[in-house]
């Protein structure tokens, strides 16, 4: 059975008694601990080592982050020189910073955990960090408060414990991966909850459908003047409201609809609203600023990146319905295209 595998990342000489302590206990629970002096690493020997440690924590499901007061040695690649990071004033990359890195460009859960006195000693740093020659008591190199900024600096996997006892990383991780598969369970209870709900809805589909048929064989049936001409039009006002439904429930819709409450979606001008706001979302030369001046969530971020997949989406109901236009609801003479607003 496949096991959890968690990278744990930090220098080497100054934590390797909480490394050694940490692996204990990831083994304790069942967990598979990855740390390269245990071997638990494949290093290439076409390659410089710390490559190796990249391309393991892609392999892991959770890195462990532990920052004390040594930055570490260069990764491959840095441009620093030995010179300037004895004078702690060059920014360059760690191989403990690059391993974070790399966590961060995979999206595995990340545990960041920094001394107590690193920590206390990065709030004197940040009042002092543009006067040159400041030296500091618990830190070998600047560019440990530098990554620590960094952290601070990501929207989300970015939460900070200090420790001062490795007692204080193992309570809160234990605490933490509990409550990771409790969120499992829960969430495997709702997609079966889901399914079963959207088995009903295609057999309620069915059935709609084959009570449409029988309603419009009936219809026929009874040689009622323009028959077919009652069939058309029932059968457009139903596509008219599918896909207006659909479309008003689209992430991004849907949040300019809640955020702007003067809109009134079914008719000619809310459309027009919303197709404006689109407009300036698509061409705003500088997205992150309009983002922030509607005030929208970064949980939303990712749903208004990705519009183009809800644009294919209504390419295929369009094609599935053959929507031609959507009217304003008592003025057929004011339409324009639901693929205009997309």
């Amino acid at each position: 059975m496949a096991k959890p595998r968690i990278f744990v990342s930090s220098t080497y000489y100054d934590l390797k008694h909480i490394r050694n302590a940490l692996s204990g206990f990831i083994q304790e629970i069942g967990y598979d601990p990855v740390l390269f002096e245990h071997g638990d690493i494949s290093f290439r020997h076409d390659a410089p080592l710390d490559e190796s440690c990249y391309g393991e924590v892609k392999l892991c499901h959770m890195l462990v982050l532990i920052i004390g007061g040594r930055y570490g040695s260069p990764a491959t690649g840095s441009s620093a020189d030995s010179e300037s990071i004895e004078k702690n004033c060059s920014a360059y990359n760690s191989v403990t910073k690059r391993e974070y890195e790399e966590a961060r460009k995979i999206a595995i859960p990340i545990y960041i955990f920094i001394e107590k006195n690193v920590f206390s000693e990065f709030k004197t740093y940040k009042e002092n960090k543009d006067v040159m020659g400041v030296r500091y008591a618990h830190v070998d190199n600047v560019n440990v408060f530098k990554l620590i900024e960094n952290i601070y600096d990501q929207k989300s996997n970015n939460l900070i414990k200090e420790f001062d006892h490795v007692d204080d990383i193992i309570t809160w991780l234990r605490i933490q991966w509990a409550g990771l598969f409790a969120e499992f369970i829960t969430k495997r209870s709702q997609q079966i909850t889901i399914t079963d709900l959207s088995s009903q809805i295609n057999e309620l589909k069915l059935l709609t459908g084959s009570l449409q048929k029988y309603s419009e064989e009936s219809l026929r049936a009874s040689n009622v003047v323009n028959a077919e001409k009652i069939i058309k039009v029932e059968k457009r006002k139903i596509r008219k409201v599918t896909s207006l439904s659909r479309f008003k429930s689209l992430p991004l819709i849907n949040y300019i609809i809640q955020s702007v409450g003067e809109i009134k979606p079914n008719t000619t001008a809310g459309f027009k609203e919303i197709l404006n706001i689109r407009t300036k979302l698509i061409i705003s030369t500088s997205f992150d600023e309009f983002l922030l001046s509607v005030g929208i969530r970064d949980e939303l971020r990712n749903h208004l990146l990705a519009i183009n997949q809800a644009n294919q989406e209504y390419i295929d109901i369009k094609k599935a319905y053959a929507i031609e236009s959507i009217d304003t609801p008592g003025n057929d003479d004011d339409e324009f295209s639901v693929m205009d607003l997309l």
